[in-house]
């Protein structure tokens, strides 16, 4: 096989099914391999960005790597604010691109598509990034990728395979995917853990997106030590929104308060980090047990009284079956800590609370959610949209970058198509990455994309005169959406009340391709 023939077959070995991408003059090769394979469907999306953002939307749907072919140079700088929130936010996302003649790199000849250093622009914002300059070491790289989405933490890896190597005849043989997990943390370890849980009176539990493959374990742990559960933003599902134990959003300040008055605090999957806390630092005045798989991050944000490194799911199971059952009025603390909670999101979210209730009744119990940074987003669907489980939720909190929603609601689309998918987007975000629209009326799919229209960068008008000076740059001239939304293929429904908004979203979920639904919220 060829350098390209035995990637794309490695790919495919290893279980991927969808790749998203451009091609290019550098990746002719990729595409030959892709047209002679069965099993991998391509997904052509309008910018490099949207192919990463939609293989990261896909990973999140699915707990699988999401996969995105783009070419050298433009093609990686394009896409690198993507990966950038892939990395933020622990996202397995393989990247392949290709590279300028491998003989001529480093050397600034001026080849099409050069970049000074694409390695430099790569290794900031991947966990691995492998410069391939044989096609020999092609299967071991693929099998590495993949090895590290299953047994770390799952942050991108970028692959590099320059034109003549994908080109170059091997005789490599294909590896089969690792059997190897997650380590598991010391059992001495946990053991102690049990211990300082069992004597707690007022135990507290916070969790973060590193917990999504551990839920029902995390359910189960809760109601054995009858312990309240607070979410980061990324762990929001992890516990359902009408379990007992739910709790709150940990950025509320009655959330950080209520952790901190807990005697004994387990913080599972979480960075514990400021993004998490909006209000400030967390200052616990308790134990805090950490659990994380990447060593490198305990501690990093709060002292910890025990360490435990390894596989969340193994860590909570094992102190689940070790407990002794216990109640600790578990139910009442969480009642109190979510009352207090929502009187918060009541300052800012009164005008979007109406709004995101008909959109929760639109969607199916399960079904996914995909947001933007916007305030419609923060100030209601954040504290306002309950979720039954895990993977049903899908936000960009990490870099809390702008134009995710749209493109990240396709690839949950194409991951998942047995589930209702939307997405809820700001005006300003949505036209970051409009052109992803093209996508969705390709394929067909029926989601609804729900454009909160207030002609405006709404949070930092807001901001801005909450510092005290008039608002600048912040007025948008958003094109009229109905007519974009028939340029593009897709159905267009306008939303002047909650009821409407309803209305609107059911009927997308049954349409034969997408719909923009615009809220006005300007008028």
């Amino acid at each position: 096989m060829t350098g390209a023939e035995v990637l794309i077959e490695s790919l495919r070995v290893n279980g991927v099914r969808h790749i998203f991408g451009i091609p290019s003059t550098h990746t002719l090769e990729f595409y030959r391999a892709l047209g002679q394979t069965t099993g991998i469907e391509h997904v052509t999306t309008s910018h490099e960005q949207g192919a990463a953002f939609m293989a990261d939307g896909y990973a999140r749907a699915t707990g699988r790597p999401g996969v995105c072919l783009i070419t050298t140079g433009p093609g990686v700088t394009n896409a690198a604010t993507a990966i950038a929130e892939a990395y933020s936010d622990s996202i397995p996302v393989l990247c392949i691109t290709s590279h300028i003649p491998s003989e001529d790199i480093g050397r600034g000849r001026g080849h099409s598509h050069e970049l000074r250093s694409q390695e430099q622009v790569l290794e900031g914002i991947t966990d691995r990034s492998d410069l391939i300059l044989s096609p020999d070491r092609i299967p071991d790289a693929v099998h590495e990728a993949f090895r590290r989405f299953r047994t770390g933490r799952p942050r991108p890896v970028c692959l590099a395979i320059p034109v003549d190597v994908q080109e170059m005849a091997t005789g490599a043989a294909v590896r089969p995917p690792t059997e190897e997990g997650p380590r598991s943390p010391d059992e001495e370890a946990l053991h102690r853990a049990v211990t300082l849980l069992e004597s707690a009176e007022r135990p507290g539990m916070l969790v973060g997106g590193g917990a999504i493959g551990a839920a029902r374990e995390v359910a189960r742990l809760a109601d054995r030590i009858d312990a309240p559960v607070v979410t980061t933003l990324n762990g929001k599902g992890v516990i359902p929104s009408g379990h007992d134990l739910a709790a709150s959003l940990a950025f509320y300040r009655s959330a950080a308060r209520f952790l901190e008055e807990c005697d004994v605090v387990l913080a599972v999957g979480t960075e514990i980090s400021p993004a998490d806390f909006w209000i400030g630092p967390l200052r616990l005045g308790g134990k805090l047990i950490q659990v994380d798989i990447d060593p490198g991050q305990i501690g990093v944000n709060h002292p910890v009284d025990l360490a435990l490194v390894g596989d969340a799911r193994a860590a909570v199971s094992f102190m689940e079956a070790a407990s002794r059952p216990a109640s600790r009025q578990g139910p009442r603390r969480a009642a109190e800590v979510r009352a207090a909670a929502c009187e918060e999101a009541a300052e800012f979210g009164r005008p979007y609370r109406p709004w995101i209730g008909a959109l929760r009744r639109a969607m199916p119990a399960e079904s996914i959610l995909s947001l933007d940074v916007a305030m419609v987003a923060g100030f209601g669907a954040f504290p306002f949209y309950d979720l039954p489980g895990p993977r049903t939720w899908i936000n960009p909190s990490g870099l809390a970058t702008l134009g995710y929603a749209l493109p990240a609601a396709i690839g949950a689309k194409i991951a998942r198509p047995e589930l209702a998918v939307a997405a809820l987007i700001g005006d300003g975000g949505f036209m970051f990455t409009m052109s992803e629209l093209m996508v969705a009326a390709q394929h067909r799919l029926p989601v609804p994309f729900v454009i909160w229209n207030d002609r405006a960068f709404g949070e930092i008008h807001r901001l801005m005169r909450e510092r005290g000076f008039e608002p600048m740059a912040t007025d948008l001239h958003v094109p009229d959406l109905a007519t974009l939304a028939a340029a593009y293929g897709a159905a267009y429904a306008r939303a002047d009340e909650p009821g409407d908004l309803a209305a609107a979203v059911e009927s997308a979920l049954t349409a034969d391709g997408p719909t923009l639904v615009e809220v006005p919220a300007w008028s």
